[in-house]
Order: C-alpha cells, then structure tokens, then sequence
C-alpha cells in the first residue's frame, strides 16, 4: 500500500503547453484510504489519475509514493492497477485464466498467490463464474472480475478507478460500490476514485477532493462537505440539490448572522417552511412566492418532498410538506454556513 503525495503539480499537454490542465496542485492521500477526486467533465480528473499511473510526467512539481519521487517511473514500476469504466478483460481466457494471466507472466503465481486469489474470488462472489468467458458475463460481472484482476497481486501500492460505475445498471451501482468498500477494508489497500457523480464519491470515500479547472476547492470527509462547504462552489456541487445561497441584505430576521458575514448557505433541511398566512413577515428570516412542489414521500402519514420558493434574491430549495403553488411562504432558518467574501467563515446553529 502506499501514501500519496502530490506537491506543487502542474502539466499541460505537449499541442499546446501554455495551459496548464492541472496547475501548482498539491495532494496528501493516507495510506490504505479511500480517496475520491470528484468534479465535472473538463476539471482535469482523468489528466490527475494519468498522472498518478505514470502516463503522463508533471512538467513541474512532485508525485510521491511512501516518500519516493516517482518521477520518469512509468506505470509498469509504480506497483499499481487501474480499473477503468469499461472492463478490460481477455475475451479468449476464463474468468480464472484472466485473474492469474499477469501472475504467470511474472512468474509469480506460487501457493500463496493461489490462497490470495482464491480468497478474493470469495469476496467478490465469483465462485461461480470462473470457468466462464467474459462474453457470458454481463457488465456487473466483468467489473467485479476486473476489479479482482486490480488487486490479485499482493505488492500492488496503488489500485485507480476510472469512473468504473458510470456503465453499470443503475439497480446494481450500490451493489458494486459495497463491494469496493468491503473488499478496500478486507484488503487495506489505497483507492482513488475517479468519478463525476458525488454519488458515488460519497457513497465511496473516506475523504473527497473536489476538483475544478482553478484547482482542488476543497478536500475533506463527505460530512465536512456536505456541512461545511469552503466555498459557494462546493455547496452548489455537493448536494442534490446544491445549497441554497443568500446575501445577508435578504435576511429579514436580526441575530443570524455574525460580524463580517456577506452571505450564507444552508442546505434543504435546515429550514422550515410554512405558510406566511396574513402573519408579519418579519417573523420570518425569508419570504417569497411557492413555485414548485415536489412531493417525493410520505412521513408520518404527511406527504412531504421540495418546494422551490420564488424570493427577491432569487430561488431557494427547502424541504417541506404540501403547499398551494403561488402562495406566500416563509422559511426560519436553523442552522446556517457563514460566508466572507466568498469564503468560509462559521457554521452556526439557532
């Protein structure tokens, strides 16, 4: 297993090297974590995972494993395997055949390597499977059986995953991320993850990086960013749906908000909504006009679900019960995440 580190990263591609897909980065990843690098398409994840495989070199700054300048190692040196989105399997070959093909060739399938895969079969549930072609498989199936190939060999320090979730039946996703989780624990191995789907990268990883076209925004565990988002950028990416953001001016309530705040956020469920019903507005932190309800469930017998409030600084989302679209709504606000500048200042609760 090994700790990443990336230290001060910057590459741009040889067409045009003025532009830098990834610039000044720097990265710790424990060892034997589950790390996700989550962000959208174009914010330079598959440019960082060709980077840590050892496809691409930094133009400047350092990639470190266990301390070691991996710099000019290509991937075959690195001791690591990479899982992509589609599986990569020998259609020629067994499910077995395919898991002990690469220990053969380094001559290094003994009796111990035999227990090893063996034991990983099990965990993936692949019993049944291994005398079958990957034709016979269906897409579930070949990843598992590339997700085994990944981690067969015992000196691998690193196993990339390349979005390896986004082909699969969305019904079986959350099956294969509890087998990544299991098989990550079972083994101790050190995992990033690759994905645009925060998801997947929170359903996954004990820390998650969100990467943008200006850098890392933020790297923390999925509690931090979903409750304390550094930026507005976080909180808009991070959630379904994203925070809700006001300027400190909408807030119609004294006593919400600290010294030097400019705006706030606050996730669906940190307000309650209700009819305004003729009452004083003022007994209220936000008023504005109901223009969309979502029902999405029922909770003690009351249907409950989004509601999508028109205010003067905009629309906000907040959980609540069934409302008459184009009424007056008001929202009180229990907890909040304070901003200066754009910057993350406190979270308060009332």
């Amino acid at each position: 297993m090994a700790a990443i580190e990336l230290a001060n990263v910057s590459f741009g591609y040889p067409s045009d090297p003025s532009v830098r897909v990834i610039d000044g980065l720097s990265l710790s990843i424990a060892d034997g974590e589950r790390h996700a690098i989550l962000g959208a398409s174009g914010a330079g994840k598959t440019t960082l995972l060709n980077l840590l495989s050892g496809i691409f070199q930094p133009d400047e700054g350092q990639i470190l494993f266990d301390g070691e300048n991996v710099q000019g190692i290509g991937p075959g040196a690195r001791s690591l395997t990479q899982v992509f989105q589609f599986p990569v399997l020998y259609e020629s070959l067994s499910v077995y055949e395919n898991l002990i093909f690469a220990l053969k060739n380094r001559g290094e399938f003994d009796a111990e390597a035999s227990k090893r895969v063996t034991e990983i079969v099990g965990e993936l549930g692949l019993q049944e499977s291994l005398e079958r072609k990957p034709g016979q498989l269906d897409l579930y199936q070949k990843q598992l059986v590339a997700m085994a190939k990944a981690i067969v060999r015992s000196n691998t320090r690193l196993v990339l995953l390349d979005e390896p979730l986004t082909a699969v039946d969305p019904i079986r996703k959350w099956q294969m991320r509890r087998v990544l989780r299991r098989i990550q624990s079972r083994f101790g191995m050190t995992m990033v993850y690759v994905t645009h789907d925060q998801t997947e990268a929170m359903a996954f990883a004990e820390k998650i990086s969100v990467l943008t076209t200006e850098g890392i925004a933020q790297t923390g565990t999925p509690d931090e960013l979903y409750e304390r988002p550094e930026t507005p950028f976080v909180g808009h990416f991070v959630g379904s749906p994203g925070m809700n953001f006001l300027p400190v001016e909408a807030l119609a309530r004294d006593g919400l908000v600290g010294n030097g705040t400019t705006m706030i956020g606050f996730r669906q469920d940190w307000a309650l909504i209700e009819a305004v019903g003729g009452r004083p507005k003022d007994l209220f932190d936000v008023t504005g006009i109901v223009r969309d309800v979502r029902l999405t469930h029922t909770y003690a017998g009351l249907e409950v679900g989004l509601i999508h409030l028109e205010t003067s600084d905009g629309e906000i989302v907040v959980a609540g019960g069934k409302l008459d679209i184009g009424s007056e709504a008001g929202i009180r606000i229990h907890k909040v995440v304070r901003y200066e500048d754009g910057r993350l200042e406190a979270t308060d609760d009332r």
